[in-house]
């Protein structure tokens, strides 16, 4: 699993992401918006230009009926004026249709096209000659009116050459194009279509304020429904985050669960071999320290040398082998306690004394740490500290003193093994924790060894802190324990 978060491509890991992501969010979101907002636009726009369209044509039908016998007509038709449709019911009619030219003010010009599309008539003169476009005349042809909006005419293009007062008109205008389809009273069949182009300055006002209400409706629909996009994409990462995070604890737990059972098997395996060879070597030990202390007691008030070592070196021996098997009884029984960190320096400072008045060396204790650790994790601590300060006894002159301390840290605490001895050799440093590296003569360096493995397998460190001619400090760091 950590191989599978491992492999993710590193964008998807990027701080960046959740920026990315929103954003993209909020530009779909916004082109969304856009590609509405311009559909409504348009539908509105066509629905406010097409508006004088069914209106005039209404006109039209209207007048169609004033043209009866007023007896002939129903109550509902009953207009109140003598002439219903004005001045537009001679649309029809060429001589009217010139004095709705003339006598209407927003109509800059007409044109009169017969059943079949062809131009009749244009007013005023100069009006340039058109045509019906086909699908223009397919939805006339249905009795059907058709407008359209032009944002821009020139003058010049709808009139051929410079009409009375053409100077005082602007150079392009929005201009209305209306086509009415005519038919005769009571009629169905198509007999013209008239063309009236209108002044647009009024649909243009329009159309402006349509836009601004469109603009302002949908950039409160984007603030709006963008700040619930961001708010809603946040949590979301949020909780995305914490699923990460919480994914990522537990595969790291799980990794070291596994490093845990690998380093168990390995040990158990380990244990064994030590057991066996634990078990071999401790009877010819005995009688090996039997010999050499039978040997010494025997000598003359002044004993040889190498017997009086030769017997401190098989004591040594027991006590380790001892020290060996009590561990292994222990991590093989199914008794588990707690040790307090107070007890634990207790424990150590109560093996260490014995040897350090027997070397002449002042044993001191500093410091203390709240917390509990099992009797496991305490049996290797102590492992760790008993070859740590059985070194620096070894290296401390009589009279001098040798310190175990004991201190909290933020994320544990910390075992200090400080003696004032002559230093380690600079050359012995880089690898005094590997095998076959000693600093001591004819020493194996097995022991630091084994107490570095020691404390990697507590998820500890054991390092030197520092070495000079005034001694040495080895520190022990350790997770914090259980409260």
């Amino acid at each position: 699993m950590g191989q599978l978060i491992a492999a993710q491509p590193g964008w998807l890991r990027s701080k960046y992401l959740p920026l990315a992501v929103i954003g993209l969010t909020l530009a779909i979101f916004a082109g969304t918006l856009l590609f509405v907002n311009l559909r409504l636009r348009a539908r509105l726009r066509e629905q406010i230009a097409g508006r004088d369209a069914q209106v005039l044509h209404q006109v039209a039908l209207l007048q169609g009926l004033a043209d009866q016998p007023a007896d002939q007509l129903g109550p509902e038709f009953d207009l109140g004026i003598e002439d219903a449709g004005g001045e537009l019911a001679v649309l029809s009619q060429s001589e009217r249709l010139k004095e709705v030219v003339a006598n209407l003010k927003n109509v800059l010009g007409a044109r009169l096209f017969d059943s079949a599309g062809k131009l009749l008539l244009g007013l005023p003169p100069n009006l340039r000659e058109a045509q019906l476009t086909t699908a223009d005349f397919a939805l006339l042809r249905q009795h059907q009116p058709v407008s359209h909006y032009h944002a821009a005419v020139r003058h010049e293009d709808l009139f051929v050459e410079a009409r009375q007062g053409a100077a005082d008109q602007p150079p392009a205008r929005p201009v209305l194009e209306v086509l009415i389809p005519l038919a005769a009273t009571g009629q169905r069949k198509l007999i013209g279509v008239t063309q009236l182009l209108l002044d647009g300055q009024n649909i243009a006002a329009e159309f402006a304020a349509l836009d601004r209400r469109l603009l302002r409706q949908a950039a409160g629909v984007f603030l709006s429904g963008g700040a619930l996009v961001v708010l809603g994409l946040a949590w979301a990462f949020r909780r995305l985050a914490r699923a990460n995070a919480l994914l990522a604890e537990r595969t790291a737990s799980l990794l070291q669960a596994n490093t845990e059972l690998a380093l168990a098997a390995k040990t158990s395996a380990v244990g064994a071999l030590t057991a066996h060879l634990i078990h071999g070597l401790k009877n010819p030990l005995s009688g090996l320290h039997s010999f050499v202390t039978s040997r010494t007691e025997g000598q003359p008030p002044e004993p040889d040398a190498d017997w009086e070592e030769a017997a401190s070196t098989t004591r040594r021996m027991q006590n380790m082998i001892q020290e060996t098997v009590r561990v292994l009884r222990e991590e093989n029984g199914i008794a588990q306690y707690e040790v307090t960190l107070a007890e634990l320096v207790e424990l150590i400072a109560a093996k260490a004394q014995p040897a350090a008045r027997a070397a002449g060396v002042v044993f001191e204790t500093r410091g203390a740490a709240q917390g509990v650790i099992s009797n496991r994790e305490a049996n290797l601590v102590m492992l760790i500290l008993e070859n740590l300060l059985t070194n620096a006894i070894q290296a401390t002159p009589q009279g001098k003193t040798v310190c175990l301390g004991l201190a909290s840290t933020a994320d544990g605490f910390t075992f200090e093994v400080s003696d004032q001895g002559p230093g380690l050799p600079e050359a012995v440093q880089p690898t005094l924790f590997s095998p076959g590296r000693s600093a001591k003569p004819g020493g194996s360096g097995i022991g630091l060894a084994i107490s570095k493995q020691l404390a990697s397998h507590l998820g500890g460190e054991l390092a030197l802190k520092h070495s000079s001619p005034q001694g040495c400090v080895f520190t022990l760091k350790l997770p914090r324990p259980r409260q």
